[in-house]
């Protein structure tokens, strides 16, 4: 597998792709993490004729394609590289993605919005960087003894 930088205009979302519904759901908190840090982690793609197609990281892709309008020039998205092969391969690789994943419960979101607190972070800028709300933070900070 290789790592490469691919501008956004090569991207597709493959029709293997296993999430079908909810992708455009809830982009909220994954923008304002990509605007903030990145891509934590990089797209699986396999090249087609008309570029590449996203096996895994459908909404990664979606939220780059949000965040475009904020970026001047070509947007350059970090990619692995699937070599092209059997749809049963990126069939396999789309599903172990989307089934593995876990939303972080309000015990790991207390610890981390704690840590920051203590790096003297505010509320505010722990709501932007996640892209929650305020109150939601307040919350997560308040249900939790110190």
């Amino acid at each position: 597998m290789q790592l490469q930088h691919i501008d956004l205009s090569q991207l597709k979302i493959s029709p293997v792709n296993v999430r079908k519904h909810g992708a455009q759901e809830d982009l909220g908190e994954l923008i304002a993490s990509i605007r903030s840090l990145g891509v934590i982690q990089p797209l699986l793609v396999r090249p087609n004729c008309e570029g590449y197609e996203v096996i895994a990281g459908q909404r990664r892709l979606l939220a780059y394609q949000a965040l475009q309008a904020e970026a001047e020039g070509a947007v350059q998205v970090p990619c692995a590289i699937l070599e092209t092969g059997d749809d049963a391969i990126a069939l396999e690789a789309s599903l172990a993605e989307n089934v593995a994943r876990l939303p972080m419960d309000e015990l790991d979101q207390y610890e981390a919005f704690a840590a920051l607190t203590v790096q003297g972070r505010s509320v505010a800028e722990i709501a932007n960087q996640f892209g929650v709300t305020e109150l939601l933070v307040k919350r997560r900070l308040g249900d939790h003894p110190r």
